[in-house]
């Protein structure tokens, strides 16, 4: 029975498919995230006895990880209450990640925004942080999120210039700014500490600069459930979560019929190996 209280059929995995599977849903679009996010991933669908020790037992193993840093999986001490928002989206943090390593288009930073009340992120690759980028970035987030109620920014020149406060006021979004003594009590920081690794391994693995790496990191991060609300960022703003290759997988395995040929199980997991090669 899954969180809504819906009863869902979970897949035993024979043993000769489960290191294949503890890779799906470890690597590649599920973002080499902690322990607790890949046991979350794979208790979705799939299940076999012993298979979270295993799960742990994987995670900590890996070696694109190991050589990347761990990630952020400790439990942290409880903090201070905030308000409840009611309507996703209407609280958005804004801030600058970087500058990361330059792509081959030239960019250097990420203008990232994440909605405090369902943590969805969202992140534009930019080349420099001046008024005129982050306002072409907002416009862009905006796009997928809407105008806010109210934004949260730092203190940086970029988002303090007359430039963007015209912009802001003009669409009579609400501006508080984060500390300049603790810049950390804007929650968008933690967001920038994981998804700086995530596209670290993610460029580990593929090969490719973080710029191609950055909407495979925010597929992850959007799908994966969130400590602090129970859910998935995709879940509180869709109504239900995104369809992943993992469920792709869980979806073929129930559906499909034994014929003569190639099993399904067979099917499924070269499948797998397929979409491995893909990512």
């Amino acid at each position: 029975m899954d969180k809504t209280g819906v009863e869902r059929l979970l897949l035993v995995v024979p043993k000769k498919h489960r290191n294949d599977l503890k890779a799906f849903c470890h690597e590649g679009t599920s973002g080499h995230l902690g322990v607790t996010k890949t046991k979350g991933i794979f208790s979705r669908h799939f299940f076999w006895p012993q298979c979270y020790k295993e799960i742990v037992d994987y995670v900590r193993s890996c070696d694109r990880c190991q050589r990347v840093g761990k990630p952020f999986d400790k439990k942290k001490a409880p903090m201070k209450i905030v308000p409840v928002i009611q309507e996703v989206f209407s609280k958005i943090n804004v801030d600058a990640c970087g500058p990361l390593p330059v792509t081959p288009s030239g960019k250097r930073y990420l203008l990232t925004a994440m909605c405090l009340s369902s943590k969805y992120p969202d992140a534009v690759p930019v080349e420099y942080i001046t008024s005129v980028t982050v306002v072409d970035a907002l416009l862009q987030i905006f796009s997928r999120m809407g105008f806010p109620k109210v934004l949260q920014l730092d203190q940086g020149s970029s988002f303090t210039s007359a430039l963007s406060t015209t912009f802001l006021e003009k669409f009579g979004i609400k501006v508080v700014h984060s500390s300049v003594y603790h810049p950390q009590s804007n929650p968008i920081e933690r967001f920038h500490q994981t998804v700086k690794r995530v596209l670290k391994v993610l460029c580990l693995e593929s090969g490719s600069d973080w710029e191609q790496a950055i909407y495979p990191a925010l597929f992850a991060l959007r799908t994966v459930t969130h400590e602090s609300t129970g859910f998935t960022p995709a879940e509180l703003v869709h109504g239900k979560n995104l369809r992943t290759p993992l469920t792709l997988l869980y979806e073929k395995w129930l559906d499909v019929e034994e014929t003569e040929g190639e099993p399904v199980t067979e099917y499924v997991f070269s499948l797998i190996n397929r979409m491995k090669r893909c990512q």
